[in-house]
């Protein structure tokens, strides 16, 4: 295959209008808009992202070292659907943090005992931070969706523009910041905005025990917690089913609780669409005409079962999404490095100019940005 070759200014200028794009869609229909990219763009993005970093060797030293990646994945789907009877409490939260720890060592340290050893001290500063609720909000609820689809994109966007040393870049990230910023001051006055009983149903809602149906409303009980948006709380009501019922109401019609779900919308749109629009430089089109059929036979597989019951393609592609995550750690961890070398050259050159054209060798290393 063969994409148009576009400079790298026009491709960020490109990303400025779909970020525009992205908020707006966010701020007139929330909820649908997530829902929409998040089954139709969603799966292809998991399936061509892993089909890229796999020609990459995921960026870590040694051949396999994405299987234990893979294998925390497994069982953390595994956990996600009960399949681990009397598993401790936070089981999945330690597994995430481990896997981010494992793909810093992956992504830097090459020498078995070494690893061996940086591991074991990392599971070893859990005892620390165990009962943290900062540690259980970060690993267990934010980092596989929120950290990644909006902190690691702006983090893309500047390590982009530090590399290149590109004022459309940083333009770029400006608008970007702006975008996310307007959720968060900007309540619109919602009174014609009706959420359907079929969305509902599919991003989820408070159930009558204090717990949260299948979907996604609890990343956005636990968003407004924290930002202390809400005062809701599951425990000691005395009159439980109306607060229930007076949750329910707020997620879906409160002005603060529809902006944030905007916020959650316009990260997950332009985290899609900024993969997408980076074809001409990511190439991860460039593979063989069978993987692409594979591709392209599982995404549609996956849009058809999200059609069928929205549910149903959440529980089929819950180990997809979610290994994806853990599989772009090594190159999240790469990123940051990357952005500590850039700042501290500007920093001893102090001026922002475009470094040297890059050698052969250089040109060739694998790109360490998205």
């Amino acid at each position: 295959m063969s994409a148009v070759k576009l400079t790298v200014p026009q491709i960020n200028y490109i990303n400025i209008g779909l970020m525009f794009l992205s908020a707006v869609s966010a701020l007139m229909y929330p909820f649908e808009t997530f829902l929409f990219v998040y089954a139709f763009l969603g799966p292809l993005h998991y399936l061509t992202e892993i089909s890229w970093l796999h020609d990459r060797q995921y960026f870590t030293k040694s051949k396999y070292d994405y299987v234990p990646l893979v294998i925390i994945g497994l069982v953390i789907t595994f956990l996600y659907f009960g399949l681990v009877p009397n598993a401790p409490q936070g089981t999945a939260s330690f597994l995430t943090y481990m896997a981010f720890a494992a793909a810093l060592v992956f992504a830097t340290v090459k020498k078995a005992l070494h690893r061996i050893g940086y591991l074991a001290l990392a599971a070893f500063a859990v005892l620390l931070f165990n009962n943290s609720e900062v540690y259980q909000n970060i690993f267990g609820v934010f980092l596989p969706t929120l950290i990644h689809v909006f902190i690691f994109t702006a983090l893309f966007i500047l390590v982009g523009a530090l590399k290149g040393r590109d004022a459309s870049a940083l333009l770029s990230l400006a608008v970007f910041a702006l975008c996310s910023i307007v959720f968060f001051f900007y309540h619109p006055d919602r009174a014609h905005y009706v959420v359907g009983d079929y969305v509902r149903n599919s991003f989820g809602f408070m159930t009558t025990d204090g717990n949260f149906s299948d979907g996604f409303v609890s990343l956005n009980y636990m968003f407004m917690k924290v930002f202390h948006l809400h005062d809701f709380d599951p425990r000691g009501h005395t009159d439980f089913l109306s607060f229930v019922n007076d949750f329910n109401t707020f997620l879906y019609s409160n002005p603060i609780a529809l902006s944030v779900m905007s916020f959650i919308a316009f990260a997950y749109m332009y985290h899609y669409l900024n993969w997408f629009s980076k074809t001409s430089v990511i190439q991860w089109h460039n593979i063989s005409r069978t993987r692409l059929g594979g591709i392209v036979a599982l995404w549609l597989a996956s849009i058809g079962l999200y059609m069928y019951d929205y549910r149903v393609g959440l529980k089929w592609l819950f180990f997809l999404s979610f290994s994806h995550v853990l599989l772009e750690f090594p190159l999240n961890h790469i990123t940051f490095i990357n952005i500590g070398k850039e700042i501290k050259q500007i920093a001893s050159t102090g001026k922002f100019s475009k470094p040297p054209a890059k050698t052969t060798k250089q040109a060739r290393a694998p790109l360490a940005s998205r």
